[in-house]
């Protein structure tokens, strides 16, 4: 005797349950795939920065929930090796600065891969199969295909927590400074000025200062050096009672020659 087959249960859904369930179905595989992509993230130094390579190892300040055999749990996402810091450069001319471990900042992931281009620079790759004839552009081959990988990243140290926002920030200025503001060069309408808490020392073979005019070349260390230690005893030890040494550091008491 024939059986009569099972009827299938999607026949027996209205078009739009039928549309909503592939909707819904959609959505949920777009959500995971968004999931598994990484784009930008705060993060911080877990080490101090490699001067050699100028890379560091990067831990991502956020945790993500993770399913487990004993249940969702929240975890760290594993330390990133050899990130490259990213610091401005151009022209050749770049701003350094000594990332030590600890230091917050902002995990930027590329598109693509970018271990070759990161390994050799722009190199002449074969030209692109489109269109014919095309000559090399310079840019770099992946290395493999892959979108938005964890390894493909990017360190730019400044984006901070507000536990860890500067005290005394100028509203008026452009400053280069320490994070205390004890030591800094302060750019302004009403001019420059340096503040150190130690001494400042210039080192080049002339130094000019400007305030109107033609510059002067300054008195440098040296003859600084040779004034105090050789020429002013000599002047004392004949009698000299005229105006001493001035008081302070060194920077107090050059002058234009």
């Amino acid at each position: 005797m024939a059986t009569t087959p099972a009827p299938n249960p999607l026949l027996q859904l209205t078009p739009s349950q039928v549309n909503w369930a592939q909707t819904a179905q959609w959505k949920t595989i777009l959500q995971q795939a968004l999931a598994d992509a990484r784009f930008a993230s705060p993060a911080f130094a877990a080490e101090d920065m490699d001067t050699v390579t100028q890379t560091v190892t990067v831990q991502i300040a956020l945790q993500e929930r993770v399913r487990t055999s004993g249940g969702p749990q929240w975890m760290d996402v594993p330390p990133i090796i050899l990130v490259p810091v990213v610091l401005p450069r151009a022209g050749g001319w770049a701003l350094t600065m000594p990332v030590k471990k600890g230091d917050e900042g902002l995990l930027v992931f590329c598109d693509a891969c970018m271990d070759l281009w990161w390994a050799n620079g722009q190199t002449n790759s074969p030209p692109p199969t489109y269109p014919t004839g095309a000559a090399s552009s310079g840019s770099q081959r992946q290395n493999e295909i892959r979108r938005h990988h964890v390894h493909d990243c990017g360190f730019q140290p400044g984006m901070v927590s507000q536990p860890n926002v500067l005290s005394n920030y100028s509203s008026i200025s452009m400053q280069l400074r320490s994070y205390d503001g004890s030591t800094l060069i302060d750019l302004s309408s009403n001019g420059v000025a340096a503040v150190s808490s130690t001494a400042v020392s210039l080192s080049a073979p002339a130094v000019h200062a400007a305030n109107g005019g033609t510059p002067q070349a300054l008195i440098n260390d040296t003859f600084y050096q040779w004034w105090t230690t050789e020429i002013f005893p000599f002047l004392q030890s004949k009698g000299y009672a005229g105006p001493g040494i001035p008081a302070g550091s060194e920077t107090t008491v050059l002058k234009g020659q």
